[in-house]
């Protein structure tokens, strides 16, 4: 008896484990999805191995207008992660618990996702998250369609260059970011021309302005923050009236 009970003990615990593929960032308490935009993923570099956890809050409830105003607080059942698109060659992403999408997240929960492998090729990415939210208003579930689109991840050479083999211009996020002091902005220029660079505080104003030559290829601008006090700012690189404006934080 003591031995069918100490095997039925195993096998219910056995069962009650789920396999843990990676590991929620707990100082995140906000819903939300972390990092943001502003810090957003990591670089990788071809051949090297990558690993990258997004950690995911997801709210209790939500505040919907079912009629009219004011809305009505209901709770969250669940988030479903159904598309990730873009990923790099060699990198594939996996949930805390699941190995294939669509991820499922319960409301009120944090949990995670990881993104690993070995990048193959250098480029810029752009990474998005297609999903639907699940609520219940009045007791019936309602759906809601969600998307991330602000996530990339720059693959680089191992020597740290873009080496961007398309003509098109391109601005990478500055790295580090946050940033103290300095920081690094790599761009492709398709030619050898002037690019006109601002920099803009959360206001509008700007901060900061200059004209620098740059060649074709892969350039690198340095940012000089160390005048700057903490807080949200924006770079912006126009060539040929193309412009790219990108977010980063001063953190003092």
């Amino acid at each position: 008896m003591k031995k069918l009970v100490l095997l039925l003990t195993v096998i219910l615990s056995v069962g009650a484990l789920k396999a843990q593929y990676c590991n929620p960032d707990l100082q995140y308490t906000v819903p939300g999805v972390y990092p943001d935009s502003a810090t957003n993923l990591a670089v990788a570099y071809v051949g090297v191995p990558y690993s990258q956890t997004i950690t995911n809050v997801v709210p209790v409830d939500t505040c919907v207008v079912v009629l009219f105003p004011p809305c009505e607080v209901v709770p969250i059942d669940s988030i479903m992660v159904e598309s990730v698109t873009g990923l790099p060659p060699g990198l594939a992403i996996i949930s805390e618990n699941e190995l294939n999408l669509p991820f499922k997240y319960l409301g009120g929960t944090t949990s995670c996702m990881l993104i690993s492998g070995t990048p193959t090729t250098p480029g810029h990415y752009a990474i998005d998250v297609t999903g639907t939210s699940w609520a219940t208003v009045f007791t019936l579930p309602q759906s809601q369609p969600f998307g991330v689109d602000y996530y990339y991840i720059d693959v680089l050479m191992p020597t740290g260059e873009l080496e961007l083999t398309s003509e098109d211009f391109k601005v990478s996020q500055n790295s580090p970011n946050p940033v103290k002091n300095y920081s690094t902005i790599e761009y492709y220029m398709p030619e050898s021309a002037q690019v006109a660079i601002q920099i803009r505080n959360i206001l509008g104003e700007t901060v900061y302005n200059e004209v620098v030559n740059s060649a074709r290829g892969t350039n690198r601008y340095q940012l000089d923050a160390t005048d700057f006090s903490s807080g949200v700012y924006f770079y912006q690189f126009n060539y040929n009236n193309q412009i790219v404006t990108k977010k980063f934080i001063v953190n003092k």
